[in-house]
């Protein structure tokens, strides 16, 4: 059984749409162009599994659209953009489906979007706010009329060529049409200009361009591009076009592609599509997760509770991204159904998922709905409750995503706020968690400790462990890497002081350096001495300021490299911003006094050294020998 391509096009939205526990597209705009080039080569595709609803029963399934305008970025963009793109697909509301598509879920969506619609992407590069409507652009699949493989000319690719190519919408500047790289010429058109699609949803308008029309609009692209060809040149250039576009439509969009059919009833659907898609690599696991919750959880009731898995995490990914913008780009449904496989004792393996029986399913659903100690008031208020500690707990201790990019550790420290609901995210967890993560980093770079089998592990201790009676409750991280034994050697800290650099801006308020927060976060004295601040409330400071570092090269008469371990500190930011400044050290360490003054040097490690501009290079030299040899003495048994 086959079906073309320009019938899919014609009915999706129609008829044709997917069912809930279908994961959301994820292919990425390169995936898309591949796919194409893949249809105009021949070559195969795979098939396409429809599963034929039963009229009698289409109140039990929850069916979704495909995307049109589809948001290609992980960047959350502003609302004019989110009133034409769609992030996820959307339910359908006011039609009943024919067909769900159970398998190719993803290259119907890519032609669908390739043909009829188009992606939106943050162009702002690192930095740039993702909520200015000037950071984002529209984008069409465009296929270059001067790419042919039959056509060998100097000034022209000589093959298939698709991209997506900004039209000028919102911040872009419009790349389609008539083009130069170097001595090639381009013409790109979007593909969509080949197919007469009519409005969306309404089958029966779509069709093919063929014969005159087709012609018509290539010599229209070719007429208006501003050439600067002679009339033979531009006659085979246009008869290069006319070929790109007679093999795009008779190789893409009138493709057959193969179809296999299935009319089952509903409780058999999700385990064809896990037997179907267990198979390969994609898709992964935490979207496998999602499909099963997405065919069991809509459809259970209990106590008037009706969850629709996909529909809620999305709220939460949207709250979570507002309210920790510091990790916008790590908060993911991934995250969430990682959270939600721990509180049950189990992972994202697919081992673990294939094994997850409607009883697993019921628990995890008891999860979500625990209300208590939480004042009831919002549904699922513990399990938001519990991990928005864990961000808490991670953003107010400093770290940023560019240290600590495991986001299992969220979930783990979600599972040890669930379980304990009387810890709070005070100083003394900050602190825990600060060291966790830091000597997580120690070893991390050579060890591979922050690993999702290590996190899983350590989830199943936290899911056992009990609290002092009578004690406040916090986090045991010293006890997570006692029960795996892990414990760095005098190397592998010899190995981290040499090589911690950090060269952001002085009196940052993050830690954003994966040495450098491992070393500083093991010297434990150096935030935990002061009963006024917490570990968040501190700055990585340079103790020589960057800004002497002329000064400091001329009184030594040689360069010395002040974004070295040995010339950073943790200072609090006040102390940093307001008392230090840019001051020399010895300047502003007799300023403060004789008893903060051998404080402050203490639980800093300092050496026997006056931090003098002459005796810089040997301060840190020996202050990184100091620093070593705490760490030796603390941390390796």
């Amino acid at each position: 059984m086959s079906r073309q391509v320009s019938d899919y096009l014609s009915e999706i939205n129609d008829h044709i749409f997917l069912p809930g526990l279908q994961r959301e597209f994820v292919w990425n705009p390169r995936q898309i162009e591949e796919l194409f080039d893949s249809l105009i080569r021949d070559y195969p595709i795979g098939a396409i599994t429809e599963w034929r609803v039963r009229a009698a029963n289409i109140s039990d399934y929850n069916s979704y659209n495909f995307l049109r305008m589809y948001v290609a970025d992980d960047y959350r963009p502003p609302d004019p953009v989110l009133a034409e793109y769609d992030l996820y697909n959307q339910e359908v509301e006011d039609k009943e489906p024919e067909i769900l598509i159970i398998d190719g879920q993803q290259r119907l969506n890519s032609l669908y979007i390739g043909v009829e619609g188009g992606i939106t992407v943050y162009n702002g590069g690192r930095g740039k706010p993702s909520d200015e409507l000037q950071y984002w652009e529209g984008q069409r699949l465009c296929v270059d009329l001067f790419g042919h493989p039959e056509y060998d000319r100097d000034d022209t690719a000589g093959d298939y060529e698709f991209e997506f190519k900004s039209t000028g919408k919102f911040g872009g500047t419009d790349e389609t049409g008539y083009t130069m790289t170097g001595d090639t010429r381009h013409l790109w058109m979007p593909v969509g200009e080949l197919w007469n699609g009519g409005d969306e949803g309404s089958s029966g308008n779509s069709t093919v361009l063929e014969g005159r029309s087709l012609s018509e609009v290539v010599d229209e692209y070719v007429d208006t591009a501003e050439l600067r060809a002679d009339n033979e040149t531009r006659y085979q250039l246009r008869s290069i076009s006319m070929a790109v576009a007679r093999d795009i439509t008779s190789n893409v969009l009138q493709d057959d592609l193969e179809t296999d059919s299935t009319n089952k009833d509903r409780s058999e659907i999700p385990e064809i599509f896990t037997r179907l898609n267990m198979e390969g690599s994609d898709p992964k696991p935490y979207q496998l997760l999602l499909s099963k919750l997405m065919s069991y959880w809509p459809y259970a009731e209990e106590e008037g509770e009706r969850i629709n898995p996909r529909e809620v995490i999305q709220d939460w990914i949207d709250e979570f991204k507002q309210k920790f913008p510091e990790y916008e780009q790590e908060i993911d449904r991934k995250l969430f159904l990682r959270y939600t496989a721990y509180l049950v004792g189990t992972d994202l393996l697919r081992s673990n998922l294939s094994s997850i029986d409607e009883e697993r399913m019921d628990e995890m659903r008891e999860r979500w709905l625990y209300n208590e100690p939480v004042v009831a008031g919002r549904r699922f208020e513990w399990f938001r409750t519990s991990l928005e500690k864990a961000f808490q707990t991670v953003i107010e201790s400093g770290i940023r995503s560019s240290v600590m990019n495991t986001m299992p550790i969220f979930a783990l420290l979600g599972v040890f706020y669930y379980q304990n609901p009387d810890a709070e995210v005070s100083d003394a967890n900050r602190e825990s968690v600060f060291q966790f993560v830091a000597r997580s980093l120690l070893l991390n770079k050579y060890y591979q400790v922050l690993t999702y089998g290590k996190c899983r592990n350590w989830m199943r201790f936290l899911r056992e462990w009990e609290p002092e009676p009578n004690e406040p409750i916090v986090f045991p991280g010293e006890e997570l890497f006692e029960s795996e034994n892990i414990s760095p050697s005098a190397e592998d800290i010899r190995r981290v002081v040499a090589n911690a650099r950090y060269e952001s801006s002085p009196g940052e308020p993050v830690f954003t350096d994966t040495d450098v927060t491992a070393v500083l976060g093991l010297i434990e004295e150096s935030y935990t001495q002061s009963t006024s601040t917490s570990i968040g409330d501190y700055s990585v400071d340079h103790i020589y300021p960057k800004s002497r570092a002329e000064s400091v090269s001329e009184s030594i008469g040689e360069a010395v490299d002040l974004n070295r371990i040995g010339n950073l500190q943790l200072l609090p930011h006040e102390m940093n911003e307001e008392i230090k400044s840019d001051q020399w050290p010895h300047d502003w360490l007799d300023d403060l006094g004789n008893a903060e003054a051998e404080r402050i040097q203490r639980v800093n490690q300092y050496p026997d050294i006056e931090p003098t501009p002459e005796n810089a290079q040997a301060f840190i030299q020996a202050r990184e020998e100091q620093i070593t040899d705490y760490l030796i003495d603390k941390y390796v048994k």
